[in-house]
């Protein structure tokens, strides 16, 4: 029988803040214009954006909870700021981005933030008891529920594999279809247990961490979104513009790698995350040749900073660049209607 250990791993969760937001004004002054902040959330990054100059921020989240954040930010800043409840992936359908036709920068700050970890009827915390949802957006398509117990034993391996790098993903999935036989599996802490009972415990990291973090990427297509936000994103931007990406975990981190390397014509060879594509003239370069990483005192102040990566790039004069192919990832189909 599994015992529940989900307080031995539960830390009190800091107030939501924006990570390596100081290291991103820095590194893009001077602000000016119109910027888009394709994952407001709690409205951090547009929030320093208009004290930091930006006459305009478009901010965009398909969580419908962060109109909330959006409205104390109106109240404030009026109408420098408005707020579109849509993913960034279908950003090129927004009306006032194509009113604009091109913007001064865009800045994607992804991943889970405390609005989602810390509401446990949202599904996403292995810390605290919910029910298996996950969906950043709640809409139709399937939640945690529904890929954790009706996807095949092989896919729900692949998924933590692929999306979790977890080496123990075929135990961990094996576990989960065999417990389902006998009872649905409907909250955060039955899943959380069954994969503790595979995985030796690490008082570093909780052993649920990777197996939450790929149904939720599963869930949320989460690779599939960036891929096509990150393209749309180029073709937006004015020449000058300012493209920033905050990633915190290493598959977005390689994606985004991989799509500065294309731009800037650099194209690396031999990666399953990089196109067969011949370089051409660069539309995107650059500004930070080494990753940027949270300092130990922003750790200190913030855990949730510690996997943080800020990699920022500016839009050169070339037009934007000749039809690509898309970025490639590991992509599982669910099987699930």
């Amino acid at each position: 029988m599994l015992t529940n250990k989900s307080t031995f791993f539960e830390k009190k969760s800091p107030p939501h803040k924006a990570v390596l937001l100081d290291d991103f004004i820095e590194m893009v002054k001077p602000i000016r214009g119109c910027w888009i902040d394709c994952t407001f959330g709690a409205g951090g990054y547009s929030r320093a954006l208009l004290l930091s100059g930006a006459d305009k921020v478009i901010a965009i989240d398909k969580d419908p909870m962060a109109y909330v954040h959006f409205e104390l930010l109106r109240s404030e800043f009026g109408s420098k700021i408005e707020f579109f409840q849509q993913s960034f992936s279908n950003l090129e359908e927004n009306e006032e981005v194509l009113l604009r036709k091109q913007v001064d920068g865009i800045v994607f700050d992804l991943g889970v933030s405390s609005m989602h970890l810390d509401k446990p009827e949202r599904g996403f915390s292995f810390k605290r008891d919910g029910p298996l949802d996950m969906r950043m957006d709640s809409s139709g398509h399937p939640s945690a529920f529904d890929v954790v117990n009706f996807c095949s034993e092989k896919v729900l391996a692949d998924i933590i594999f692929y999306y979790g790098e977890e080496k123990k993903a075929f135990k961990i999935a094996k576990k989960i279809v065999n417990e389902r036989k006998n009872t649905k599996i409907t909250n955060t802490s039955q899943l959380a247990d069954l994969v503790r009972s595979v995985l030796p415990s690490n008082f570093k990291t909780d052993p649920a961490t990777r197996t939450f973090q790929a149904i939720r990427i599963a869930v949320n297509d989460e690779l599939n979104e960036l891929s096509k936000g990150l393209n749309i994103s180029e073709k937006t931007l004015k020449a000058n513009g300012i493209l920033a990406v905050i990633t915190f975990h290493s598959l977005e981190d390689r994606l985004v790698k991989e799509f500065g390397k294309m731009k800037s014509g650099r194209v690396s060879r031999g990666s399953r995350y990089g196109p067969d594509t011949e370089a051409s003239k660069p539309t995107l370069l650059p500004i930070n040749n080494r990753v940027r990483k949270p300092t130990q005192k922003e750790i200190n102040e913030n855990a949730r900073a510690r996997s943080g990566k800020l990699r920022v790039f500016r839009k050169t004069g070339v037009a934007s660049s000749i039809e690509c192919k898309p970025l490639y990832y590991p992509k599982i189909e669910l099987g699930l209607n």
